[in-house]
């Protein structure tokens, strides 16, 4: 079953840093020295930290840096499971078995959806509030040496494993600084039909632990509508996926990873699965877009909430 897109509308969210636009910046005189390396400013005017490009595309807030726009929460609300707990106490204990009755056709106890968040460390970029550049996000890089510094078959114009040693890039990058930019939500909806049939396979499996895997994150490059049906994404970056950190937030169960991008590309969407390579796709994410470049870094929150209901 096809379902809309449920991210929030940023128009300037996929407007580029490009190392291109970085370099225009130190000419006109708009960076910083840190450590004697130049970081471009993302401002038009030093006295106008909020326009670049002619636009308003800045704001400051207790979240971060980030772009108009931008949401930090779904919306969501709790009123009605309150009401129907309400009247289930103190009217009739049946009334949420007859609502749900009434409105899905089948009474329910746990409901089940996904919402991701993000945030984008912009290499070679100083904030363009305070001028302060930080190191990246996750300092293992892993993604970028799972994808290159492995025996492959490369299909960027330049390999990043032609840098050097793993060893070398990998201090290169370390001592490389940028800054931060909220992403916020980026996406909520349904789970796919593939992690309900997972959930059910591993209930009448004897010796099956593939449920517990969900912790590998996959980014993508296109923008077709999610749909319940998906299997995998529709157009893979080609980067190796990102091993998450889970957590119990019960009722919600939380997976953090952070991709390093190894080309100048657009991430449009973003999948979460129970292994490295092919395998089972818990939820496909359209994203708004997140425009990399090279060891430009996305941190992605997935969180899948397990919902009791009145």
């Amino acid at each position: 079953m096809k379902v809309s897109t449920r991210h929030p509308n940023v128009p300037d969210r996929a407007l580029p840093l490009t190392e291109q636009r970085a370099e225009v910046q130190r000419n006109r005189g708009l960076y910083v020295v840190e450590r004697g390396e130049t970081f471009a400013l993302p401002v038009d005017r030093l006295s106008e930290p909020t326009v670049f490009l002619q636009r308003e595309l800045w704001r400051k807030s207790k979240q971060g840096v980030h772009r108009p726009g931008v949401k930090f929460a779904p919306l969501q609300f709790g009123f009605q499971r309150k009401a129907l707990e309400f009247l289930r106490d103190h009217v009739n204990a049946s009334i949420p078995h007859l609502y749900y009755l009434a409105t899905l056709g089948h009474d329910l106890h746990v409901s089940t959806w996904g919402n991701l968040f993000a945030k984008h460390w912009h290499a070679g970029w100083a904030n363009p509030f305070t001028g302060k550049v930080v190191p990246a996000i996750e300092q293992s890089f892993a993604t970028l040496r799972d994808t290159h510094f492995v025996p492959h078959a490369c299909d960027l114009p330049s390999c990043p494993a032609s840098w050097g040693s793993w060893d070398s890039v990998l201090r290169m990058l370390q001592g490389r600084g940028g800054f931060v930019e909220n992403l916020g939500w980026l996406s909520g909806a349904k789970v796919t039909d593939a992690f309900v049939s997972e959930e059910i396979d591993e209930l009448v499996s004897a010796v099956g632990t593939e449920y517990a895997d969900f912790d590998s994150h996959e980014v993508g490059t296109s923008a077709q509508a999610e749909d319940n049906n998906d299997t995998a994404l529709i157009a893979t970056s080609g980067i190796a996926r990102a091993a998450g950190t889970p957590t119990d937030a019960d009722p919600i169960y939380r997976s953090v990873a952070t991709v390093t991008a190894d080309a100048t590309e657009t991430w449009e969407e973003h999948g979460l699965f129970n292994n490295t390579t092919g395998a089972a796709l818990m939820d496909r994410s359209l994203t708004g877009g997140q425009s990399v470049n090279s060891s430009d870094q996305v941190s992605y929150t997935y969180e899948l909430t397990k919902a009791a209901e009145a």
